[in-house]
């Protein structure tokens, strides 16, 4: 409306070539002005929402269909609709090797780049690639199945698949079906039929051929349909194949299972140390040569080697003996080069530091001992500077019975029999106390310690199964599963002195009795040692005891 007011005025002028002028502009401003609010598309406002999802009305070929030979797909929906992630959400099986996708406002084509095997039954599975465009919403069950000859394959595996270090259910597991040969490898040979679970952990592998298989779940991670062990979590069966002649339910419990080798990954020298950082998780590591070195585990991981009485400026050629965390044991040898100091670098010395379990704030129970941790091996120290002060104006020291250093002089546990009894004391470190193997000793420390109130812890008892057995119960975290209590049992377990909280508790069937649960061997067949978990979760309060508890041991 503006705008013709002005053109209006300006047509008003006496001047009739600039009239034209005038008006050829605005003429041109207001077309141009009209185009754009046409180019502009809005859904109209008012009414209600879209929440109906996209729907097949026609595809070629049909779904069902019979001796189909094409080598291209059509599908047409009932409205515009959005493909998305279409190679990591469509799941074609059996395989059909390359293809190209073409993408129209209400469809797609799939166009293959190889001829489709006589006599088999193939299913296109788009599970949630497929979204209209308005509100996004995902179609249900868009599948394709359809034949190359004149029957369809109807045999169905369907099952639940959920974690056995978290028992719960795991969304976009990988579960493929192998036919069988005596050479299989599922780390080498992608699966004939596959499928992905569920929100809830439910698969379903449907129209499957009779025949011998092999089966297996893994997260598969790269998206390449084969098992990586050193990443991947996985479950599989262990006799060599089954014959699939009807229906069946399966279900699969996956755990990581890092079968790699280990290897040094990583070599870092100083002036002071060497440290080598390993492939995976050691246990044991000792030096059958080693020439009074001193050396030390690192986060589990990781061997340190300090310098002592050695020149940087000799090479040394070691033999290492170790066990992964596999029990596997290996034999590495070692090239030891410490770096020579350059001048101008500055040797500073700091006192040895010292971390105190429990820590500061957190009470001591009756079951604790006291431990005290160095970030470095210890090689010498003083028990009459570990003094105990008490209220009652007592300066305690402990006989060297009280205390144990583990294997790289790097902990020193002090024995809960030896500690005062008294509810409070204040663990007094003389300076110097501890020297290290760098030569820099503690400084005066001074740590209080109390013990809590035994009324103000709980218990928890019950039994694992119906016979007596080798377990390792664990009390868990009910947010992350760390293990915070943990008691071995044949049959009966009783926590004492717990902490008031909610727990998840479950047993780890301890067939060969080393304290920890194996991985099993998925080259061998071999299964990870069991898991039971009792059902539901524990919540214990303070002055409280929770008792006849099963925790049972049927599958």
């Amino acid at each position: 409306m503006a705008i013709i007011q002005v053109i209006y005025i300006f047509l008003s002028m006496s001047d009739p070539r600039n009239k034209q002028v005038v008006l050829l502009f605005f003429l041109l401003i207001a077309a141009l002005l009209m185009v754009q609010s046409c180019a502009q598309m809005a859904s109209p406002p008012g009414g209600k929402k879209d929440t109906l999802a996209p729907k097949l009305i026609t595809s070629v070929p049909v779904n069902k269909s019979k001796n189909y030979k094409g080598k291209k797909l059509d599908l047409v929906f009932n409205e515009y609709v959005n493909v998305r992630n279409l190679n990591q959400e469509l799941l074609i099986t059996p395989n059909v090797g390359t293809y190209q996708t073409r993408i129209r406002p209400n469809g797609l084509s799939i166009l293959l780049d190889s001829a489709l095997k006589d006599q088999t039954t193939y299913t296109f599975n788009f599970r949630n690639a497929i979204e209209d465009i308005s509100e996004r919403n995902v179609g249900k069950n868009i599948k394709l199945v359809f034949s190359t000859s004149n029957t369809i394959d109807s045999l169905s595996i369907t099952g639940k698949i959920k974690s056995m270090d978290q028992n719960k259910a795991f969304e976009n597991v990988l579960v493929g079906l192998y036919p069988y040969h005596d050479t299989l490898r599922i780390d080498k040979a992608k699966p004939y039929y596959f499928t992905k679970t569920d929100t809830s952990g439910i698969y379903t592998l449907e129209n499957l051929a009779q025949g011998k298989y092999y089966m297996a779940a893994f997260i598969d991670g790269n998206n390449n349909l084969l098992y990586n062990s050193n990443k991947e979590p996985i479950d599989f069966i262990t006799e060599p194949f089954f014959n699939l002649s009807k229906n069946e339910i399966r279900n699969f419990s996956f755990s990581l299972q890092n079968l790699d080798p280990l290897k040094i990954a990583k070599t870092t020298s100083t002036a002071k140390t060497v440290l080598y950082e390993m492939s995976r998780g050691i246990k044991t590591f000792a030096l059958e040569n080693k020439k009074d070195l001193i050396y030390q585990i690192e986060g589990n991981r990781n061997v340190r080697i300090y310098i002592k009485n050695q020149s940087s400026k000799d090479t040394l050629f070691l033999n290492a003996s170790l066990s992964d965390s596999l029990d596997r044991p290996y034999k590495i040898p070692l090239k030891v080069k410490f770096r020579e100091i350059v001048r101008k670098e500055k040797v500073v010395q700091t006192p040895l530091q010292i971390s105190y379990m429990p820590t500061q704030g957190k009470y001591l129970s009756p079951e604790d001992s006291l431990v005290l941790s160095f970030p470095k091996p210890v090689i010498s120290w003083d028990s009459k500077r570990v003094q105990f002060k008490t209220e009652e104006n007592e300066t305690i020291t402990l006989p060297d019975d009280a205390y144990l250093w583990n294997t790289y002089s790097n902990q020193l546990t002090i024995k809960k029999s030896y500690l005062p009894y008294r509810s409070k004391f204040l663990l007094n470190l003389e300076k110097g106390a501890f020297v290290s193997v760098e030569n820099d000793s503690s400084d005066l420390q001074k740590q209080p310690f109390q013990f809590q109130d035994l009324e103000e812890y709980g218990s928890i008892e019950g039994r694992v199964g119906d016979r007596p057995d080798h377990f390792i119960v664990q009390l868990l975290n009910e947010n992350n599963f760390q293990v915070l209590y943990e008691q071995t049992t044949s049959h009966k377990f009783n926590f004492l002195h717990v902490e008031p909280g909610i727990y998840i508790i479950r047993a780890i069937e301890d067939k060969n009795r080393n304290g920890y649960k194996d991985i099993g061997n998925f080259l061998l067949k071999t299964k990870p040692e069991s898991m039971y978990y009792l059902e539901g979760k524990v919540k214990l309060k303070a002055n409280f005891q929770i008792t006849d508890l099963l925790i049972t041991t049927e599958k």
